[in-house]
């Protein structure tokens, strides 16, 4: 299937915010491939549509695909306009990354004079 063609497989029932997570209905497209659904996230990305490619992504990650992991982390750790910043999520989707393989550049202090974390 072609990417141009996963978009409108997106339709989200009920998208809604919630302490920082999106709750959503299962979509036709979230039995796809993990990477499938990841390279759709990254197109509607692209596209500006900031909540489906959050549940693409997640749908992704949840399904065990390190870099939907990784990208989950880096929305969480960010925040758009879609998901509020979260440092716990992200830190828990950057772990979850690692452990499936992705090399992640440490993590880094803030305060870089203070503290080195590993």
């Amino acid at each position: 299937m072609q990417l141009t063609r996963l978009a409108p497989l997106l339709l989200l029932a009920g998208a809604a915010m919630s302490g920082g997570q999106i709750a959503y209905a299962q979509t036709p497209a979230a039995q796809e491939s993990p990477g499938l659904r990841h390279a759709a996230g990254v197109v509607l990305e692209q596209r500006g549509d900031d909540a489906g490619a959050f549940i693409a992504f997640l749908e992704a990650a949840e399904a065990g695909h390190p870099p939907a992991q990784r990208k989950l982390g880096e929305i969480y750790d960010s925040g758009n306009s879609a998901v509020k910043r979260d440092y716990q999520a992200a830190i828990h989707w950057y772990e979850k990354a690692r452990e499936g393989g992705e090399i992640l550049p440490p993590l880094r202090s803030p305060y870089p004079n203070l503290v080195n974390l590993p």
